[in-house]
């Protein structure tokens, strides 16, 4: 068991010392070839060349001979060319006015109404009506009733239209329909343009607008 295991490793070693022969050969072989490229492609390109120098001869060039001028031109003078426009002198009965511009005023773009012809007006009307504020019979009571129509016992139904504020009170009183007796309608308004309120009326704007309201009072002999 011994002896094998001696020659096992004599023979390792044999081959470990081939191989690394192997490489070191291969290696020189290597670095000898491609040093002798180097020096080889090294000589081809620093080869120094020797040349020859050469004179190069420079001919100057003669300057063109002046131009003299002739005798004629010499002895020709120089004359002005003749105007075209004459000037004479200014008459002294002619007056120089100076005229005045006005200024011209920016013109205002706006749109072309023909004439004759206005703009039609949007409409407007109320979304609410005016509605009175409390009970439409406390406005006129017995106590109001004329002393003359009393005692000449006069009766009748008064029927009136009343206009409406913006704030709700009573602007202005119409009769519509008389009861026949003029102290029982004038009666009638006197009364209720002081004393009715209202809820004052919606236009289409959602703002408060003048507004309406139609009633009656009907006169009885207490």
């Amino acid at each position: 068991m011994a002896y094998a295991i001696e020659n096992t490793k004599r023979r390792q070693a044999q081959t470990f010392i081939a191989v690394g022969l192997l490489h070191g050969v291969a290696i020189w072989a290597i670095a000898s070839g491609f040093a002798a490229s180097v020096i080889v492609v090294a000589r081809e390109r620093l080869i120094a060349r020797q040349w020859e120098d050469e004179e190069v001869k420079i001919t100057p060039i003669a300057p063109p001979p002046e131009a003299k001028p002739s005798a004629k031109a010499e002895s020709r003078p120089i004359v002005a060319p003749r105007p075209d426009i004459a000037i004479g002198p200014v008459d002294p009965s002619l007056t120089i006015r100076q005229i005045e511009v006005a200024p011209i005023e920016p013109a205002e773009i706006g749109p072309v109404i023909p004439t004759g012809i206005r703009p039609t007006p949007i409409p407007s009307f109320t979304i609410r009506a005016a509605s009175p504020k409390g009970l439409p019979g406390a406005w006129v009571s017995d106590r109001d009733y004329p002393s003359a129509a009393i005692r000449e016992e006069r009766e009748g139904l008064t029927r009136f239209r009343l206009s409406i504020g913006v704030d709700g009170r009573v602007t202005d009183c119409e009769i519509t329909g008389s009861s026949g007796s003029q102290d029982l309608d004038a009666a009638t308004c006197a009364k209720v343009s002081s004393r009715a309120r209202f809820i004052p009326a919606l236009g289409n704007d959602g703002m408060p607008a003048v507004g309406t309201y139609a009633g009656s009072v009907r006169w009885v002999l207490p």
